[in-house]
């Protein structure tokens, strides 16, 4: 049940940063915390959990270890309490699948007392008497009031889609995120046509090429703007941008420069799991040693510009970058792995001049991820791309911002943050 007191901290969101949040909120005595989500369960991107398919980082980047390897939250914690603790060890697989690590939150989810799903958070406001944010929540059509001290907003991200392709949006034309819902109709046609990169893409074509050759499904086409199906950069070095440090670094370069740097590592959080791109490789020299010509076609430089509907198939108008040159392509299905945006956080218009906004009206987040004018108040989760660099949707990053959040909730450092982690040098 709602308590009618003050609480400390109020999470607007339960997905694996919040959750990871409320997970390290949880042994603090004194601090009294409440999570919201409007969904009726933790699923985590549950219409992309294909067989096989794995997360990007290792399985120590779970809600926690990172900022608290002792904590009884961690991965490991899981699999002991699952008897399987051993048996995984054994495995020696470092990249877990997403149904595991969906099993794992919700695990957890069902260990923790303060989280409330199905909550629609309608409006936030400042209460001056108080000194406290009010925040209207609805369940069944029901609205309350709850009060909190801070706000951690962690909503997540919508499916893009292309303007030019609402228009024919539906059961066979939709976005990745929503794939194994449209999977049946998919094999029951006679062409896909997959248009995106990244390893969701991978994933959906790698999945597809396993139904070929069918009696109904005879083309499966994988197009994208990229210059290539390029692997995700897993070396050592790199990975050391995958720290506090790089992110103290990237934080502190000039506006232009950041954008300038996001735009040229694409390799570093947008690739494509180089074992994955193997298994693709390897299943279609598998199917010509079968059958002969593989009835695929991969396609980069290929930036998609329209989508039109002529009875029961779909043309797709494409123009190939390099060679400067527009290319058709038909299918009586299209997946559109065209990326995610920002949910949008309306609820936060009654408070808009409590926070700090940027030029483009974007929020203007401090280094210790708030963005009111305080700093020390409104907190964002994967929020940050553009100030504190691509580690923002990184889930091994996530314990680390939410010490920091933590920590500056607190006023001391509850969780120690690791410093001088890389060996490079990231300036001068």
């Amino acid at each position: 049940m709602i308590s009618s007191i003050v609480y400390d901290i109020a999470g607007i969101g339960i997905g694996p940063f919040n959750l990871g949040l409320a997970a390290l909120l949880e042994p603090i005595k004194g601090l009294r915390s409440i999570f919201f989500e409007k969904k009726e369960t933790f699923d985590w991107h549950p219409g992309l959990m294909i067989d096989g398919a794995t997360l990007q980082v290792p399985f120590y980047a779970d809600l926690v270890t990172l900022a608290d390897p002792t904590s009884k939250f961690s991965f490991f914690a899981f699999l002991k309490s699952k008897n399987r603790l051993i048996r995984f060890s054994i495995s020696d697989n470092n990249f877990i699948s997403r149904k595991l690590f969906n099993e794992y939150c919700n695990w957890v989810v069902a260990q923790l007392g303060n989280l409330y799903f199905d909550y629609q958070v309608s409006s936030i406001h400042f209460n001056t008497k108080m000194k406290c944010y009010e925040i209207r929540v609805s369940n069944l059509k029901k609205y309350q009031i709850v009060y909190a001290r801070q706000l951690v907003i962690g909503v997540g991200s919508n499916p893009y889609v292309p303007s030019f392709a609402e228009k024919v949006k539906g059961e066979n034309v939709f976005h990745s995120s929503s794939y194994l819902y449209h999977k049946k109709n998919i094999l029951n046609k006679d062409s896909v046509v997959l248009v995106g990169s990244g390893q969701s893409a991978a994933e959906i074509f790698f999945d597809l090429l396993q139904y070929l050759p069918s009696d109904s499904l005879k083309k499966v086409s994988w197009l994208t703007r990229s210059k290539r199906f390029f692997p995700m950069d897993y070396s050592k070095l790199s990975l050391e941008m995958t720290s506090p440090d790089y992110i103290d670094y990237f934080y502190h370069l000039p506006e232009h420069r950041k954008r300038k740097a996001l735009k040229n590592q694409d390799m570093l959080y947008k690739g494509i799991n180089i074992a994955l791109i193997n298994r693709i490789y390897d299943k279609l020299y598998e199917l010509s040693d079968e059958i002969g010509e593989v009835p695929v076609r991969l396609m980069a430089n290929m930036e998609l510009q329209n989508i039109t509907q002529a009875t029961d198939q779909y043309t797709l108008e494409f123009y190939q970058a390099e060679q400067q040159k527009y290319y058709q392509h038909t299918s009586a299905t299209v997946i559109l792995s065209t990326g995610y945006q920002r949910a949008s956080c309306n609820f936060l218009e009654p408070v808009k001049e409590r926070i700090q906004w940027t030029k483009e009206e974007d929020f203007d987040i401090n280094f210790n991820y708030s963005i009111d004018v305080g700093s020390r108040e409104i907190f964002v989760q994967n929020a940050e791309l553009y100030t504190h660099g691509f580690n923002a949707p990184d889930l091994g990053m996530g314990p680390h911002r939410n010490a920091i959040i933590i920590n500056t909730i607190l006023g001391y450092e509850y969780y120690s943050t690791e410093k001088s982690v890389a060996f490079q040098d990231f300036g001068v």
